[in-house]
């Protein structure tokens, strides 16, 4: 089972395809990009719904998706963003459908726009779907306006990410709890650094002095020293980040506003901020696309291959880094294949399995529940409880 497609699904579908595309050399994209491409995200303002990386020459275009159903306004809307992306990224590209809501084909008018000779030395470039077709599993679009060669160097490089997906470590509700509640009170306060790092520097004292609980609910054992700090402090900046809770500097953004809000009022323990922080992993942290993505391929894997082996997973992890890799979620790496191959210990998918149990999105395996791994299946998510979140917000 799967999710019914989402934005992102769907903006992330154009992403794969326009990848697959790219790797096989084919024209134009060849007049552009190597063959060694990948997508990923960048989450640093304007936020566009992805980025395609060459990872031979580090062009990056970040790519612009608007769903079918739309008003003309709006696609005209997503025009000014792909312009705006080429600002920080070397190509902005837009991603439209044939025709508006009303029935006028507004590709062709975006088209002429920038076609246009004032407009023609914008690296844009414009990807045309049939919204009576088009799907997740059916993410064709024709090349309408290609991508030509930059002239003139970035204002502003943007910085991407490793990958799409929201990275977490270790951190547990108490503590971003504790974290959120932190980020308020400096933001009101004020003082020298930023809001972020005065933050943290006072949960760490509460981490090194084991006044917050880990997911077990028992102190943390941490030893007080400069690398222990910096680690420590990246994972909370990247997570609390990633999920849309704070910016930049450690302000709180609206869903983190009410992160602080569900904190004081029900506590970093209730399922009522579980469930929130949940919803804001599967979503913002686009978690939910890499678990669509991962149930497509076990189903495809077992109907045309037969079932995984009886282990406890090794090779199912050999064979979903593969697909990862193969599908352009994650940039190539050669040196990951060779240690596949040989089975060497790895942390591949280590801290994401270990977020989706906390979380109660993966349903365990054994008779006490130690496992994420099912035999012959893979990994098995609780549909109900992902749904139930999706639709009404708990």
């Amino acid at each position: 089972m799967m999710v019914g497609e989402t934005h992102d699904d769907l903006a992330f579908a154009i992403a794969e395809e326009a990848v697959r595309q790219i790797r096989t050399g084919r024209p134009p994209w060849d007049a552009v990009f190597s063959v060694d491409a990948h997508f990923t995200t960048s989450r640093n303002w304007p936020v566009p719904d992805f980025v395609i990386v060459d990872n031979a020459n580090g062009i990056k275009a970040a790519g612009e998706f608007k769903p079918p159903n739309q008003s003309k306004r709006e696609y005209l809307t997503g025009l000014g963003q792909a312009t705006a992306y080429t600002r920080d990224f070397h190509h902005g590209l837009l991603i439209l459908p044939e025709v508006a809501d009303d029935g006028y084909r507004i590709a062709d008018h975006v088209l002429n726009v920038v076609s246009q000779d004032v407009v023609t030395s914008v690296p844009l470039g414009l990807l045309v779907y049939d919204p009576r077709t088009f799907s997740q599993t059916n993410p064709a679009f024709d090349v309408r306006y290609p991508l030509r060669p930059r002239v003139g160097a970035l204002t502003r490089p943007a910085s991407v990410e490793e990958s799409f997906w929201a990275k977490w470590r270790e951190v547990s509700p108490e503590e971003l709890g504790r974290f959120v509640t932190y980020l308020f009170e400096e933001g009101h306060r004020g003082g020298a650094g930023t809001i972020r790092d005065r933050a943290f520097a006072r949960l760490w004292t509460d981490i090194v002095g084991g006044a917050v609980r880990n997911w077990r609910g028992n102190p943390r054992a941490v030893s007080n020293t400069a690398a222990q700090r910096t680690a420590w402090g990246k994972n909370f900046r990247n997570f609390l980040f990633h999920i849309g809770w704070t910016l930049g500097d450690g302000r709180l953004t609206e869903t983190g506003l009410e992160a602080f809000r569900l904190v004081h009022q029900y506590g970093a323990d209730s399922q009522i901020f579980l469930d929130f922080l949940t919803r804001e992993v599967l979503l913002a942290g686009k978690h939910l696309v890499l678990i669509n993505s991962l149930v497509e391929f076990q189903n495809h894997r077992i109907r045309t291959e037969g079932p995984f082996p009886e282990d406890r997973g090794s090779t199912h992890l050999d064979e979903v880094e593969v697909h990862l890799e193969d599908r352009g979620f994650v940039k190539r790496n050669p040196g990951r294949h060779g240690a596949a191959v040989h089975h060497a210990p790895r942390g591949f998918f280590k801290a994401e399995k270990q977020l989706w149990r906390e979380l109660g999105l993966l349903v365990p395996y054994g008779p006490a529940g130690g496992n994420a791994y099912h035999p012959r299946q893979g990994f098995v998510f609780d549909w109900t409880r992902i749904t139930s979140l999706l639709t009404t917000g708990r």
